[in-house]
Parts: C-alpha cells; sequence; structure tokens
C-alpha cells in the first residue's frame, strides 16, 4: 500500500537516543498514512533491539532494514528505491519531530502536490535542552501555505535537510545517490534534486527537533577537523554539479547553489581557521578562497559571513587573530 510520507530514520549505535525518536512518530491519527524506515548502519550496540519491540508492536509503520556499516549517505541510498510514501523525509535517529506540528506536516501534505514542503526547526541544547531557531524565516515576507514557483524562491531561501519533506519520485527521477562512507552528504541529498524541483511550499510549524552538543556529531569541532577531506570531497563534487548548470544555463539551480555552495565555503573557512594557525594554513586558506573567486565568483560573492569578508578585505592580515578567536569560542 502506498503511504503518504516514509520517513526514514539513519540509525548507527544511538541506543539511548533511538527510542526517543521512534516514539515521537506514534501518533495514532497518522500512523496508517505514514511509513518508518529504519535503516541500521551495521550498530554494535542495542539500537536494533529497540526499534524491532517498534516494529512488533506497530507493524504497519515501522520497518527494520539491517546492513553493513556504509554511513549516512548508504542509509539513504538504501531507502529511496523501497520508500513507499509520496513523500520522503530523513530524521537522524538521535533526533526526533515535536508530534503536533508533524502531525499538521502530514495532514498538510494529504491536500498537496508541491515538490517540496518545508517546515522549520530547532537545535536542542542536549546538556540544556533548551531550544534555539536557526533562522525564524526562510526568507524575507514569506507567505506561508503559498505555493511558489522555484524561481521565485531559488536565490531567496535555501531548505536545509531538516526542514525538507520531497516528493520521492523526484529523488528517484535526479538518480540522487551520495557518497558513502563519508560526512556532510546531506548537502548532496538537498541539493542535486534541485534541478528537479518545480513547487515548493513553505509551512509555518516546527517539525524537527535537532539535537546538538553530542561529541559523535559531524558538526562537533573536533571531528570537522578531523573529517575536512570529506567536507572537501563533497564541496568538489558540488562544485563539479554546478559546472554542469553553468554550461546549460539553469538560473534558477544557479541562484540557489549559490546560496548552498557559498554556505559551505564559509563552514570550510571555519575549519581551516580552527586549526592552530601557521604560515602554510594561511595560505592554503587565500589560495582557496582565490580560486573560487577566478572559478566560481558568484559563489564567491554569496559568502554572507561577516568575518571571511574582513579575512578577504584586509587581505587575510587578521588569520592569527580569527584563528584564535575561533579556538577560544570553541572552549568556552
Amino acid at each position: 500500500m502506498e503511504k503518504l510520507l516514509t520517513v526514514v530514520i539513519p540509525t548507527y549505535n544511538i541506543q539511548n537516543y533511538i527510542g526517543t525518536c521512534l516514539e515521537s512518530f506514534c501518533i495514532p491519527e497518522i500512523m496508517d498514512k505514514i511509513e518508518v524506515l529504519v535503516i541500521n548502519d551495521g550498530s554494535k550496540d542495542k539500537s536494533a533491539n529497540i526499534v524491532s519491540k517498534y516494529v512488533k508492536q506497530y507493524p504497519n509503520t515501522f520497518i527494520l532494514i539491517n546492513k553493513e556499516n556504509g554511513g549516512h549517505g548508504s542509509t539513504i541510498n538504501t531507502a529511496i528505491p523501497i520508500a513507499k510514501g509520496k513523500y520522503f523525509k530523513v530524521v537522524d535517529g538521535d533526533d526526533w519531530v515535536e508530534k503536533k506540528a508533524f502531525l499538521n506536516l502530514v495532514l498538510f501534505l494529504e491536500n498537496q502536490d508541491s515538490d517540496i514542503v518545508a517546515t522549520n526547526y530547532y537545535w536542542v541544547d542536549e546538556q540544556s535542552k533548551k531550544r534555539k531557531i536557526e533562522f525564524r524565516h526562510p526568507f524575507s515576507n514569506v507567505i506561508y501555505k503559498k505555493q511558489y514557483q522555484m524561481k521565485e524562491i531559488s536565490g531567496k531561501a535555501f531548505i536545509k535537510m531538516h526542514s525538507m519533506s520531497i516528493k520521492t519520485e523526484i529523488l528517484r527521477r535526479a538518480k540522487v545517490k551520495l557518497d558513502e562512507h563519508c560526512y556532510y552528504v546531506d548537502v548532496e541529498y538537498i541539493m542535486l534534486p534541485i534541478p528537479y524541483v518545480k513547487t515548493v511550499i513553505f509551512l509555518d510549524e516546527f517539525v524537527y527537533m535537532y539535537r546538538i552538543g553530542l561529541e559523535t556529531q559531524s558538526m562537533n569541532p573536533s571531528n570537522m577537523r578531523r573529517n575536512l577531506e570529506h567536507h572537501e570531497k563533497v564541496f568538489e563534487r558540488m562544485l563539479n554539479e554546478y559546472k554542469k548548470y553553468e554550461q546549460n544555463g539553469d538560473i534558477t539551480t544557479l541562484n540557489y547553489y549559490n546560496i548552498g555552495l557559498g554556505r559551505m565555503l564559509t563552514s570550510w573557512f571555519k575549519i581551516i581557521l580552527s586549526f592552530p594557525p601557521t604560515k602554510y594554513s594561511k595560505q592554503i586558506l587565500k589560495n582557496y578562497d582565490n580560486r573560487i573567486l577566478l572559478q566560481y565568483p558568484n559563489i564567491y560573492y554569496a559568502v554572507t559571513n561577516k568575518a571571511v569578508w574582513l579575512l578577504r578585505n584586509t587581505n587575510y592580515k587578521l588569520y592569527y587573530l580569527a584563528s584564535l578567536a575561533l579556538r577560544i569560542k570553541e572552549r568556552k
């Protein structure tokens, strides 16, 4: 039976969190409308055992798929061909959804045919439990529940994985296949389908609860330094995708990619600055940034971070000070 929404739960050694995640989907009014695909990525703890209890209790909603470890991208690659939902949403197994907002999202999807339905999310600090909003609105003067053409919003909004519910058929038509054994592939997931997206609707609901402050997260500063090569691998892949749309003149996709890749370039700056400062690292920073300016000027100018522009405008003379400031902030 076709479902309205497939929720994919990438799972790896998160026995302390997976129960909270799965319980958030136990909403009687809509459980027959959704499927929750838990892709167990070779966990060695009790994650799969916890999931099995939900599969046994709610066999028409929860499905457990065990596979060898392949990384976050491999779990999504596994789910796309077998998803039964009209829409597709990824919720990491150490995160969860707010029940009322998720209920409203699913009920809203019943009467929609937009390619993407975008909602909001909270950052939830693991220690303090405080919620924080990254962006209150996707762009200025947004009209919620209005169907936008992609070309209307491609230079104004960037829809992150936590926000996005996308038609499953678009992922298949775009032949989305993410890099495996690699971090930061959420960028590939949210950008590769964009050339196939024609319509977008924004719904003013805070659906996704994004847990922050875990040592295992890819955005943890020490992990970002350790996985710098992964970041650069994904960035280079998306730059190659960018070239394709330069060649065929797809302005809508290029405008969208400018925002996303500008954000990713800013993240790369932060990773480099978080290393102990050296002349060698400073030269790497300058050379890489100058390469983007020469080859991808629109991406270069899409960067909005004030600290990056301060470095650029001083010919990177503030490199050592910026590195020190970032590392002091990290220790707090």
